[in-house]
């Protein structure tokens, strides 16, 4: 991709139909035009209400000060804030030989839309991988590692592959988290069919599916409309620590030293992805498990 098709202030000029008439055609022209402009008609795409602090997160934000936080208007104009949204959108997609690679880094969301019109959102660092080639010969497959939702447009049949297990949709909203030997997939509407090793399920709204490796499939329920990691919360019921220390990790750019606690122990709840000190109370005080943060941030666990 052209960098100067990825500055801001060439995206702000095109939404503010400020381009040269050259520019424009030329503009016009590329492959680059095409995904602009469908990204530009999704910009509502997973847009995020007001994230509402549960009680008990509430009682505990009461005793952290909240440092003060100075705003300043960082762009002159609508346009240019647009445009540093697509930038920033773009700026993190890349090819290698024939495939286009989507990836996320740390507390990062990203908004795709696939060739057939499907959506999808990335977690903090995942990686999804399509070629778009072999979608147009229907050959519609997807690597995911991390976390993504899925809203498949209706008809649209695509198969999205896992270390540990693989997810076959048609027309349907669903959840699939891989990541670190640990698979889990929540279907929001419609049916979803996950294989994984000797599993297969075929779920439905309200149903999903986990596996840890080395241990055999389990059938999850839940009661939610879509994930809470799109609202701003990483939740998890009966999981092993390990695996929400790794989502910390994720959503905070920080790195935990847990040598000295029981990783496998069991956690069920939830932490905000908006502000780290609640996030780690919230999960560390349940569990009676202390943590320090040294001088390079890194957090360190003790049993109390």
């Amino acid at each position: 991709m052209e960098q100067k098709y990825t500055d801001d202030t060439f995206l702000a000029r095109w939404l503010n139909k400020d381009l040269k008439e050259e520019e424009r055609i030329a503009f016009e022209k590329t492959e680059e035009f095409k995904d602009y402009s469908r990204i530009v008609e999704k910009m509502e795409l997973f847009k995020a209400p007001e994230f509402d602090q549960q009680a008990t997160l509430k009682a505990i934000q009461n005793k952290v000060k909240q440092p003060k936080q100075k705003v300043r208007k960082m762009v002159p104009s609508w346009s240019y804030a647009v445009a540093a949204s697509i930038a920033l959108l773009f700026g993190i997609f890349y090819f290698v030989d024939k495939e286009t690679v989507y990836q996320t880094s740390y507390g990062e969301q990203l908004a795709i839309v696939l060739p057939d019109g499907s959506e999808v959102q990335l977690n903090a660092k995942s990686k999804l991988t399509l070629n778009k080639k072999d979608w147009e010969k229907g050959q519609r497959n997807l690597n995911l590692n991390g976390e993504g939702y899925f809203k498949v447009q209706k008809g649209s049949k695509f198969t999205v592959a896992t270390e540990l297990g693989s997810v076959s949709v048609l027309g349907t909203q669903f959840n699939v988290k891989r990541t670190n030997g640990y698979f889990d997939v929540k279907c929001f509407e419609g049916k979803v069919k996950v294989v994984s090793a000797a599993d297969e399920a075929i779920l439905t709204p309200g149903k999903g599916f986990k596996k840890i490796k080395g241990q055999a499939g389990e059938a999850t329920t839940f009661e939610t409309t879509e994930p809470g990691w799109v609202l701003g919360e990483s939740t998890f019921k009966s999981t092993p620590l390990k695996y929400v220390l790794k989502e910390l990790e994720k959503q905070y750019d920080i790195t935990i030293n847990s040598e000295n606690v029981n990783q496998n122990q069991l956690f069920s709840g939830s932490f905000t992805n908006k502000n780290k000190e609640i996030a780690l109370q919230t999960v560390f005080i349940p569990l009676q498990i202390a943590y320090t943060i040294g001088e390079s941030g890194k957090i360190t666990l003790s049993e109390k």
